[in-house]
């Protein structure tokens, strides 16, 4: 079982109180006129992320991600999107630049057209999606990156569920990786999800709690998201074009 609560479409900026757990679903793949206004607020060094794929639809959806990342952050710190600045961490977790004076933390996932973003407003959060694909070798990778109560897990499962089990115990064990910003220096197999909970507690090396939540963010995908803490006020917003920052609405009707 997973997210039960709706995912809720708002074109009003949603504030982020304490405590409470943001996360968004969209479509990446956006109409060109979007996709050419989300490229005009990414700064030199997106862009020539963005240039180095080789394939057009992956080149597309970066720049829709990232596009819709600054949006939402921006949103969040009452400014233009393309005045968002980035500092990123030792493993390359991003957070806002110290230029913002925020304490605002985030993660972006995306798979195939589906992107999923997630913010609290002090607390590391990790998110991470991924389409569901049939027939996938599941128990061959579980085997190398899996733990073995979780292998034993998804071998006790009949092959018609064991795929979507994989991916979402994949999912989990991603956005806690994500949510802890260091990288594959944890590896894996080190700690153990529960595939079948929607919610649960993970601890880490020092005993600190960390809330992981399964979401659905669509039919044929899944994800998860993990925050440091527990008990966390979970929101689920629809993102939608017509989202925008105060500083931005004030911006537009004053011209």
């Amino acid at each position: 079982m997973v997210n039960s609560l709706p995912w809720v479409s708002t074109r009003t900026p949603p504030a982020l109180a304490e405590h409470e757990l943001h996360v968004w679903r969209t479509s990446i793949d956006v109409p060109p006129v979007l996709l050419q206004q989300f490229e005009s607020t990414l700064n030199a060094s997106e862009k020539e992320r963005a240039e180095k794929f080789l394939v057009p639809q992956a080149r597309e959806r970066f720049v829709a991600a990232r596009g819709i990342l600054r949006g939402l952050l921006a949103t969040y710190l009452e400014i233009d999107p393309v005045r968002v600045e980035f500092r990123y961490g030792p493993q390359g977790k991003p957070s806002p630049s110290a230029v913002h004076n925020s304490q605002i933390c985030f993660s972006m996932s995306h798979s195939q057209g589906m992107g999923v973003f997630a913010f609290t407003s002090d607390c590391e959060v990790g998110v991470d999606v991924e389409q569901i694909k049939a027939n996938f070798k599941g128990m061959e990778i579980a085997s190398h990156f899996f733990s073995g109560e979780e292998i034993a897990a998804l071998a006790k499962l009949p092959p018609e569920l064991a795929t979507e089990a994989f991916f979402g115990c994949w999912t989990r064990k991603e956005a806690y990786i994500k949510a802890r910003g260091q990288g594959l220096s944890i590896p894996l197999a080190s700690f153990t999800v529960r595939f079948a909970d929607s919610k649960q507690l993970l601890r880490d090396e020092e005993g600190t709690p960390w809330a992981c939540y399964a979401l659905e963010p669509a039919a044929g995908f899944a994800g998860a998201v993990v925050a440091k803490g527990e008990n966390w006020n979970l929101k689920y917003w629809e993102w939608s074009a017509g989202i925008q920052s105060a500083a931005q609405s004030n911006s537009n009707t004053s011209v």
